[in-house]
């Protein structure tokens, strides 16, 4: 290996050079950028978990009035239903709920849907999208489930990732999403940047390994290799 390194040239033993620390560069950066993906995936579940706890809030706070007496049961949901409905964030992120049927019971996007049966409603992949959100409450009460949905305005399912909260005085499932392509978009974004700046670094080294080859064989006279020629004639008596 050293052997074979030493037959090469200034100019090729600095290009191999620049070319394993533009290897180590894209390696740290596909490692850098594969981490933030996954980082900002979760800032954004965690972000739709605090939005359904808070809008879990609005149930509590509804069925303790019926509670006290204040208003009817049928009053409390009306109101809770009433309060969730025009709510929006990040844009146009919404709250739907449904009941442990499950049946829908306020869709602001799918005003149609409500109370119809959602038990065989599935996404393209097949998944009873509405039952694996009964399920996951059953089981813990609330959690994350993904699956796909199309984006309001839109008849094209994209990934999305909810977060189902259970309300067992009323038995509602309340739930709200993150669309994974918004993720996705900006990581890829941010990895065109940092293809780019990474591509300049490349470049910069690229012509500084050229520069101090130029300048090194100007200084010897001749490439070392040719120099540890001659010199190897010479010892032979040429």
């Amino acid at each position: 290996m050293m052997k074979l390194l030493y037959q090469l040239s200034v100019s090729r033993r600095l290009g191999g050079l620049v070319a394993v620390a533009v290897l180590l560069m894209l390696a740290m950066m596909a490692g850098f950028m594969l981490s933030e993906r996954a980082l900002h995936m979760s800032e954004r579940q965690a972000g739709v978990r605090q939005t359904v706890e808070a809008a879990h809030g609005i149930l509590v706070h509804f069925h303790e009035q019926a509670a006290k007496g204040a208003i009817t049961q049928d009053e409390a949901k009306k109101s809770a239903m009433d309060a969730l409905r025009p709510l929006r964030y990040s844009g146009s992120e919404y709250f739907w709920i449904n009941d442990m049927h499950p049946r829908m019971v306020m869709h602001p996007i799918r005003p149609d849907l409500q109370g119809q049966d959602l038990s065989g409603n599935k996404d393209p992949t097949g998944l009873l999208l509405f039952m694996e959100f009964v399920k996951t409450v059953k089981k813990d009460g609330e959690g994350f489930v993904s699956y796909m949905w199309p984006k309001p305005g839109s008849d094209t399912p994209v990934g999305k990732v909810s977060y189902v909260k259970g309300f067992a005085p009323w038995g509602w499932v309340i739930g709200s999403g993150v669309y994974v392509d918004t993720v996705q978009s900006t990581f890829l974004r941010r990895l065109a940047q940092a293809a780019t700046v990474t591509a300049v670094l490349a470049l910069a080294l690229l012509l500084i390994s050229y520069v101090l080859a130029r300048s090194i064989v100007r200084q010897l006279g001749a490439d070392p290799e040719l120099l540890n020629g001659i010199t190897h004639r010479i010892a032979q008596g040429d």
